[in-house]
């Protein structure tokens, strides 16, 4: 089972059963990828359906709507769990910005502020925390 759907592998095994390979390695960097690339299309607001005719273009193989989301729902979680984890150290150099992107809110895409805040240590290592400030619509 992969992040994108069911594999069936046959893998050949010794009489030991300790025979490995390294060739699965280089296809779950590839895997990485292509999940990357479906939630760059999500957020850049590609519909989930012209993402199922993309990949089957590229692919070969078309993914479904509701796998496109689940990544997207993963990366919600990861950023989730980002955000609430206590900073390690102190930040001497701090630098506040916002930005106007556009975002997909309840099926409508409309510009939206998302703000920055980057920390810098004493070593020049940043750390680039950002929010989505949602505006009240009148």
């Amino acid at each position: 089972m992969t992040r994108v759907g069911v594999l069936e592998l046959r893998v050949p095994q010794d009489r030991t059963g300790r025979f490995s390979t390294e060739l699965f390695e280089r296809y779950q960097r590839s895997e990485k990828a292509l999940v990357s690339a479906l939630v760059e299309m999500y957020v850049q607001g590609v519909w989930t359906r012209k993402v199922k005719a993309i990949t089957e273009e590229l692919c070969g193989h078309a993914f479904a709507a509701a796998t496109v989301s689940a990544a997207t729902v993963r990366l919600d979680e990861a950023l989730k769990a980002f955000f609430a984890q206590p900073l390690k150290e102190s930040y001497p150099y701090r630098i506040l910005d916002a930005r106007y992107e556009r975002a997909r809110e309840a099926g409508v895409i409309a510009s939206q502020a998302v703000l920055v805040a980057i920390g810098v240590d004493w070593e020049g290592r940043r750390l680039k925390p950002f929010d989505v400030f949602q505006r009240k619509r009148a």
